[in-house]
């Protein structure tokens, strides 16, 4: 049967390769062009890169790399309806500081912004996790962060309802 396997052929050769974030871009454009609703989850790469979880009643979700300018026309195409052209290269992506939590920055953009979100309240949820959900016209935010002193000050300390 098996007896040797010969594991030095696989030495030295690269496992992973660089993600297609230009077909994700793609199929985010082919998205709102044909007017879906998304269900987003936002968060961070391995490799330090913000990203949005991307799906649709009729597209499974996929992983689409951000930068700004990406991330903020995914919430105005959510918010408006509104399809803006992207100019630059969708295989660059901005990175995230480590340490940094990607999800909860944007969390607190809305937060900030005077935006309310919907909470599942503390008793429901997972011991560990605050989870969240901002509804828009062409879709959904799902938020789910950790649940430290520090994150449920922050909420309470703007008004958020948890």
């Amino acid at each position: 049967m098996f007896n040797t396997f010969n594991f030095a052929a696989l030495q030295g050769t690269k496992l992973q390769q660089e993600y297609d974030n230009k077909g994700a871009h793609a199929q985010v454009v082919k998205m709102m062009s044909r007017g879906d609703k998304f269900s987003v989850r936002f968060g961070t790469t391995t490799t330090k890169h913000p990203y949005a979880w991307v799906e649709s009643k009729t597209v499974a979700g996929f992983k689409y790399e951000l930068d700004a300018e990406r991330v903020n026309n995914l919430i105005n195409y959510m918010v408006t309806g509104d399809v803006t052209e992207y100019v630059g290269d969708p295989m660059q992506s901005d990175t995230v500081e480590a340490g940094e939590d990607y999800q909860l920055e944007v969390m607190k953009q809305f937060i900030e912004n005077g935006h309310t979100l919907q909470y599942v309240p503390l008793f429901r949820d997972y011991p560990d996790k605050i989870s969240a959900t901002k509804a828009m016209f062409k879709g959904t935010i799902f938020f789910r962060i950790t649940r430290t002193s520090e994150n449920l000050d922050y909420l309470r300390e703007h008004k958020q309802s948890i």
